[in-house]
């Protein structure tokens, strides 16, 4: 069994500094730095890269957060909403991490004059990657953790992070891991594609990279012990997932359909 982790460490002359936190940097900056490589490699002028960082990135972070909180806010913040920005402990939504990232993406594109769909294949390849490094921070916080299992590879979880309904139980899919090793599969299959040169229109590599990622995302969140529910018991992320896994795919067919319906050109 996966032991329960330690959520913080001490670094001298700093203070105590908890995993989430130091994950969710690391994976930032992993993935940048791929997206910068990728940037160079298919001839975009590096320079922008910094401050589309400090853009897409903070975009990011606020549109996880308030994803998160608009379909959890009465579930944990009404009571408690001083307890809203407390964003170190953790509860944050990648896809409103997307959302917020490709919006504050397209707004800086448009301003500085610079190719969106470009930078987003470039960024997409980067995007597994941190998502592969970060996800270890939902280990150490002990959250987004899966049904119970007793598989020999089960992850212990303390009391006050469990479910209601799963109180006497312990030994949970580790979700943590398996997103994090999806992640990674499709990193290196899109480093291996981007490396080969087989995507030949701009945004091919972030609708392969962002349908990939979400077919496994439907299936890791089909058996996790916490999801946000809506409607009639329906798993939003497992919905958004199809969602974009649906319109990636369809989208790669019809750009390869006879007559290039959605056809992005090269020059210009």
């Amino acid at each position: 069994m996966i032991p329960e982790p330690y959520s913080e460490f001490i670094v001298p002359a700093w203070g105590v500094l908890r995993w989430w936190s130091v994950l969710l940097v690391v994976g930032v900056l992993a993935g940048a730095r791929v997206a910068r490589w990728q940037a160079e490699r298919t001839g975009l002028d590096p320079r922008p890269a910094p401050l589309l960082l400090l853009v897409t990135v903070p975009a990011g972070i606020l549109g996880a957060r308030i994803y998160y909180l608009a379909f959890e806010w009465e579930r944990r913040f009404a009571d408690e909403p001083e307890l809203a920005w407390q964003i170190w402990e953790g509860g944050v939504a990648l896809h409103g991490a997307l959302l917020g990232g490709l919006l504050g993406m397209a707004i800086f594109a448009r301003l500085a004059r610079i190719s969106f769909l470009r930078w987003l294949d470039a960024a997409a390849l980067g995007f597994p990657l941190s998502v592969a490094i970060a996800r270890w921070g939902d280990y150490f916080n002990q959250q987004s953790f899966g049904a119970p299992t007793d598989l020999p590879w089960a992850l212990s979880v303390e009391e006050q992070f469990r479910p209601l309904l799963y109180l006497e139980q312990n030994g949970f899919h580790p979700m943590f891991l398996y997103e994090s090793l999806w992640a990674l599969v499709v990193f290196l299959g899109a480093l291996a594609v981007a490396r080969r040169g087989l995507t030949s229109r701009r945004g091919d590599l972030a609708l392969g990279v962002l349908a990939a990622y979400s077919v496994g995302r439907f299936w890791i969140e089909s058996i996790r012990a916490d999801p946000i529910i809506v409607g009639e018991g329906l798993r939003l992320a497992m919905i958004v997932s199809a969602g974009i896994a649906t319109a990636g795919i369809g989208a790669l067919a019809l750009r390869r359909w006879p007559g290039r319906m959605f056809h992005v050109k090269h020059s210009g």
